[in-house]
């Protein structure tokens, strides 16, 4: 169970460790896209309001209150649908967004899939460097961080396969994305490739 710490001033000017929450459950998935830099597989997964673009299991994700990309704004996240079972959901608010360093946090609030407290950060990260260097190089990893209470009736196992089998299906549509707009500026010239990638593009 790790803790993070920020300083805190006593009398005397000497500086003590202020200790944040501790989780119980803690992690990070990842899965590499070595077709992709950072930069390219950022352009795509940077919308915070266009997961269901890129992970498989997300059938729906719209703007429910607040700006854009803008710390405070809530997404409404649907699941694809299983049998006669209602679509997991959940809203989610977006705490930081930080696009020079490649990642954003949010948090998990109302949902229907026994989620408490939920943060959550995602990161693109290339792959020569540890998220602090430049994007350029080829190949970038998909990052998913977590912090959260027990989930009730689920294994951390779970909860970590199932983040896993999501990342890797997002890394894959990356893959399939940025070869695509590859194959199309050779096939047809550059003007093809923009088109390729603004019809396929999440930015707002």
């Amino acid at each position: 169970m790790a803790t993070a710490e920020s300083a805190e001033v006593l009398g005397g000017g000497v500086a003590a460790p202020a200790q944040r929450k501790e989780w119980e459950w803690e992690g990070r998935v990842a899965s590499a896209v070595g077709a992709a830099t950072a930069d390219e597989a950022w352009a795509l997964l940077s919308d915070f309001l266009a997961f269901h673009r890129w992970h498989p299991r997300v059938a729906a994700c719209r703007l429910a209150s607040g700006t854009p990309r803008a710390p405070g704004c809530v997404r409404y996240c649907e699941g694809v649908p299983e049998g006669a079972a209602p679509p997991d959901w959940a809203h989610e608010t977006l705490l930081e967004y930080d696009p020079a360093r490649r990642f954003f946090r949010y948090e998990m609030n109302d949902n229907n899939m026994g989620f408490g407290l939920f943060y959550a950060t995602f990161r693109v990260v290339a792959a020569h460097d540890d998220g602090e260097g430049a994007g350029a190089a080829a190949g970038c990893e998909l990052r998913w961080e977590f912090e959260c209470e027990p989930v009730r009736g689920t294994p951390r196992e779970a909860l970590v396969a199932r983040l896993q089998a999501g990342l890797d299906g997002m890394a894959a549509r990356v893959r399939d994305h940025v070869l695509a707009a590859r194959a199309a500026a050779v096939a047809g010239g550059l003007e093809a490739a923009d088109e390729l990638k603004l019809d396929n593009s999440i930015a707002v």
